[in-house]
């Protein structure tokens, strides 16, 4: 227990490495470059793999996009660690102090930004590009932009809801919303003020510029990289420009990146690394003899190779926050038995939870909102241990009956008149370890249990099987069953916001025609009441509410609540103590330093 809470945070840092300092706030930016002369003993330099980097563009960023931006960039407010290593506490980055709330209501609010911040280029240089209110407006704008339609412009309302944010970013021709009537205003050089639909908390509009949507871009560049409804800001790192902790000095393709700490950064005397190299090695083989010959300081392991090493000491380990659940498309007009609540049933007795998340080193789940869900973010109280939450959801165990599962099939079989072997597919992304082990599972397993001459379940790998499912829309007969694990990373301290991707609301469309009512009317509250945001209590009855309809309708089949396994260097010392799993992966605190 005590390593897999070292872990919590262990790998949170090593994704997102930046700085951490004293509660009491930090400096400002630098206006000369910090001579190194004389340090080259204290030379700290972090080697660690990562996914293979698409972009640059913070607007676009996905999972390995991500953990660039987070060395390299920074936003107006970030989770950093407490100096006594216990707690974390929100602190202002490129803002100079907490919003201003300026009106009665709480639908007002005034962001200041810290004075003489600029953005430095890849050679370390400070540049004469400024980062004033009208920067951020404009990286808003860029975020939104409906041409563009980046995946920032899905993450700007998730914690506070901006006057026609969303309407803007969604609009469609027939129905046009102009810039001017987006609550997103620059009020003068260093301030931004935002107009919100319903009341907020200031920690709810600082909660909402921690996100990759919210990191500043120069308009000048990234105006001129835009051209037939794209841009290509990002994909060059000698044309993005740096902000945070680190800026990128070189970026092989499909290789490397390679960082240098950043002397202009706001918080620059409190980063103790010195460099970093983000390596893509996509086999986790390799990065596992890299890591043990001394060529890494961490490595990822994946559901097979993590067994063999959960014994030794470097071995570390925590939520993921990814549920790995199978997707049924129950609109499929060629099997209709996929909308037969006893099938439904059938799969969700028959999935053996607690073995299969053992072969894949993982938490088993029959649950939708993850483990790492906080219902009280001051208390650290999580929704899984709520009132709420006991009151409905069924004990793992529980949750498994083979002679249940074949009665509820054998009755939906006949209800769909199939006397003979029903066939099924599952499509699963190819190349990933944790979806192939999981398919060949279930192939055999439910195979065992509704019977060989009745039941058989083909595999097939498909790389766009992500964008597959969203095409139920217009073709209802796109797919059958899919594995799905959607990263709920931005619920920490909101498990309202897990349901977002189950309602006809979710921006980038929703992978299953779960068609439920009840969701779809509750979702819509957080853009009409404003206690959904102010209120966690109301928040955790309300998603309560959302869970345990999905469940009971069986909108999916939850298996397993993947984890993070890695092997971590002892030389990386730690930012907590003894970290919390609610400090993870999104909240990056970045108390990080190497032993030499």
């Amino acid at each position: 227990m005590k390593r897999t809470r070292l872990l919590i945070l262990a790998w949170a840092l090593v994704l997102g490495l930046s700085a951490c300092g004293p509660a009491s706030g930090g400096t400002t930016a630098a206006s000369e470059p910090v001579s190194t002369e004389g340090q080259a003993s204290a030379v700290k330099h972090l080697r660690m793999p990562d996914g293979e980097c698409k972009t640059f563009n913070p607007y676009l960023a996905n999972t390995p996009d991500e953990m660039m931006n987070d060395f390299a960039q920074a936003r107006l407010y970030r989770r950093f660690a407490k100096e006594d290593r216990e707690t974390l506490y929100m602190r202002p980055e490129l803002a100079a102090e907490e919003p201003v709330q300026m009106d009665a209501e709480g639908k007002v609010w005034q962001i200041r930004i810290r004075p003489n911040l600029f953005f430095t280029d890849h050679q370390g240089n400070l540049t004469d590009k400024p980062i004033n209110a009208a920067v951020f407006e404009h990286s808003f704008k860029m975020a939104l932009d409906p041409v563009l339609k980046q995946r920032a412009g899905d993450n700007m309302s998730i914690y506070i809801t901006i006057v026609n944010a969303k309407e803007y970013f969604q609009q469609k021709p027939e129905a046009p919303v102009k810039w001017e009537d987006v609550g997103i205003k620059t009020v003068d050089d260093l301030t931004l003020e935002l107009t919100l639909a319903t009341p907020s908390t200031a920690l709810n509009v600082m909660q909402q510029f921690t996100g990759y949507g919210t990191v500043p871009t120069d308009p000048e560049l990234f105006t001129s990289l835009m051209k037939d409804g794209s841009t290509a800001y990002g994909t060059d790192h000698t044309k993005t420009l740096y902000c945070g902790a680190f800026y990128v000095t070189d970026w092989v393709k499909s290789s490397a990146i390679t960082l240098k700490k950043n002397p202009h950064y706001v918080f620059a005397d409190e980063i103790r690394l010195t460099d970093a190299t983000l390596y893509y090695v996509e086999n986790y083989q390799t990065q596992l003899e890299m890591y043990l010959k001394g060529d890494l300081d961490s490595t990822a392991l994946d559901a097979e190779i993590a067994p063999r090493y959960a014994e030794r000491e470097d071995y570390l380990d925590y939520p993921a926050r990814y549920l790995m659940q199978i997707e049924i498309n129950r609109g499929n007009p060629e099997k209709p038995i996929l909308d037969n609540m006893n099938f439904k049933n059938a799969l969700w007795y028959a999935v053996d939870r607690v073995t299969l998340a053992g072969l894949e080193a993982a938490i088993p789940a029959n649950y939708i909102i993850p483990d790492t869900s906080l219902a009280d973010s001051q208390t650290g109280l999580l929704f899984k241990n709520t009132d709420v939450a006991k009151s409905y959801r069924e004990d793992i165990n529980a949750s498994y009956d083979p002679a249940k599962a074949k009665a509820f099939f054998d009755k939906a079989m006949e209800e769909e008149k199939i006397s003979g072997k029903l066939t099924l597919e599952l499509i699963i992304s190819p190349a990933t370890p944790e979806q192939s082990l999981c398919a060949q599972f279930l192939q055999q397993h439910l195979a065992e249990i509704f019977g060989e001459d009745r039941f058989e379940l083909k595999i097939t790998e498909n790389e766009d099987r992500a964008n597959l499912m969203k095409t139920w829309r217009t073709d209802p007969a796109a797919y059958e069953l899919c594995l799905s694990n959607w990263s709920r990373a931005v619920t920490d301290d909101s498990p309202f916001n897990v349901f977002d991707k189950y309602s006809e609301e979710y921006d980038m469309k929703v992978n299953a025609p779960y068609g439920n009512a009840f969701i779809n009317k509750t979702i819509f509250l957080q853009t009409t009441d404003p206690r959904v945001k102010t209120d966690q209590a109301y928040n955790t009855q309300l998603a309560g509410q959302m869970e345990k309809e999905a469940l009971e309708n069986r909108l999916v089949i939850p298996m397993f609540e993947r984890n993070f396994q890695y092997l971590i260097s002892p030389k990386l010392i730690l930012p907590l103590k003894e970290p919390n799993p609610s400090m993870g992966f999104t909240l990056r605190p970045w108390l990080a330093d190497l032993i030499p």
